[in-house]
């Protein structure tokens, strides 16, 4: 993302119990989204709003060490969460799709609730997002399918996430939009 001057939220990694007060600061304060890097999709991820909470959940959940390095990013208040799914073809996208989750960003995206066409979007954040998600395609040389999870508040969009793979939100775009994302990204994968 800072290759391609995309907007994330600020993030950093804590090596130690030690480092916490000096990663929370150099991100702004709380709160904080705190991820452990050795679990997959949301699971151990907590939003932490105060040093005791922080170091409760650190110490209650994980080992925080440099194998073992956890995540803390600034926790975007009231920000609206967007998923992108797309099927690309060598990095140019074939099939796209913006969804919008209904509860602000914080919700994990395996319980959100998603609405397509997005119904609360500025035109401008929707023509942001697909261009976000046509720049990462290219850089990442898709071929198949993929997902980006991102932010929007008053049009300034956020990568959160991108995943070189089918989404749950796969067959929910495909039934709206009757397109069937799947086969269009096993045929594009196939040549």
């Amino acid at each position: 993302c800072d290759a391609l001057a995309i907007d994330q939220p600020r993030w950093a990694e804590a090596r130690a119990l030690d480092d916490l007060d000096a990663v929370v600061e150099t991100l702004g304060g709380f709160p904080v989204l705190v991820r452990p890097s050795y679990v997959l999709s949301g699971a151990a991820m907590r939003i932490a709003h105060g040093a005791a909470e922080l170091r409760d959940f650190l110490g209650r959940a994980t080992s925080v060490s440099p194998e073992h390095p956890v995540v803390v990013s600034k926790f975007e208040r009231h920000a609206r969460e967007i998923e992108f799914d797309a099927v690309a073809l060598r990095g140019e996208i074939v099939h796209w799709a913006i969804s919008e989750h209904l509860e602000d960003a914080g919700v994990h995206s395996g319980d959100a609730t998603l609405v397509l066409p997005p119904q609360s979007l500025y035109i401008e954040t929707v023509r942001r997002v697909r261009r976000i998600g046509a720049r990462l395609a290219r850089a990442l040389g898709v071929t198949g399918p993929f997902n980006a999870q991102m932010l929007s508040r008053h049009n300034d969009v956020k990568v959160i996430e991108c995943n070189l793979r089918a989404s749950r939100s796969f067959p929910f775009v495909s039934k709206v939009l009757g397109k069937n994302f799947i086969r269009e990204a096993t045929r594009v994968m196939l040549g």
